[in-house]
């Protein structure tokens, strides 16, 4: 049998009938609750914004839910994650630059190359899912970061936290080293993520707490009304991202 084509490959998942399915089925009923309450969490905090401001943020809403579907593809090991956080990442950046987080303005910039890195990344590491096998879907084969990368990857996060707070200062950041941390650990937590490595969830329960606070202060210091919208988002982030530890705990062999 011949081998598989890079663009063959690439279209057996990145298909539409494959990326609907990988969105509605192959879920275990834990998921698929898990999910709902995310979308509750989200939708539940959003309410409460429209009651404060009376402004209804629908774009802000819709930008939270193209995350968490990305973020809980990514707990299950799907490639698809990576067209919804495309999409996400698209949606994000006006959402930033309302608000004046310019280091976040340009996350999402890098959100967006590094979906295409993802996709390269992961295109060959895929293997058939056990717990859904029936389904035809794949998962992606995940790994440890030994003892030298992190103490490769520590200072090397500290130098460029210090690089990025000073040129978000310079930029006029409201808030630029608290801009600048979410800017430093979301880029780390997404070149892990895109390495394969287990240990990026922990990195995204960081990202996401260090989240909560940066949009509660850009709520109660200018009252962005996209605000609520991306704490209920963030709030139901980190409860993935606690999935997402145990997930890839399970998706990861130890050698």
């Amino acid at each position: 049998m011949a081998e598989e084509t890079v663009s063959r490959r690439f279209w057996r998942y990145f298909n539409p009938k494959n990326i609907v399915s990988e969105l509605l089925f192959g879920w275990t009923l834990a998921e698929g609750t898990l999910f709902i309450v995310l979308v509750a969490l989200q939708g539940l905090v959003w309410g409460l914004g429209v009651a404060h401001s009376h402004t209804f943020d629908w774009f802000g809403l819709t930008t939270g839910l193209m995350n968490i579907i990305t973020v809980i593809l990514v707990a299950k090991g799907r490639i698809t994650n990576y067209f919804w956080g495309l999409i996400y990442s698209v949606m994000y950046m006006p959402l930033a630059f309302q608000s004046q987080l310019f280091g976040e303005v340009a996350l999402s910039a890098f959100w967006v190359v590094m979906q295409f890195v993802g996709i390269a990344a992961w295109l060959g590491f895929m293997k058939r899912d056990q717990i859904t096998q029936k389904d035809q879907q794949d998962v992606v084969a995940t790994k440890y970061m030994t003892p030298k990368q992190w103490l490769f990857v520590i200072p090397v996060f500290l130098v460029i936290l210090g690089i990025v707070g000073l040129i978000l200062q310079q930029a006029g950041s409201r808030q630029p080293y608290m801009d600048g941390l979410t800017t430093t650990i979301s880029m780390g937590a997404q070149i892990l993520q895109t390495a394969k490595f287990a240990e990026s969830w922990y990195a995204w329960l960081l990202f996401d707490i260090v989240e909560i606070v940066l949009w509660a202060r850009a709520w109660t210091g200018h009252a962005d009304p996209s605000a609520f919208a991306m704490l209920g988002m963030n709030l139901a982030l980190t409860v993935n991202a606690i999935y997402g530890i145990i997930q890839w705990r399970k998706l990861t062999k130890k050698e």
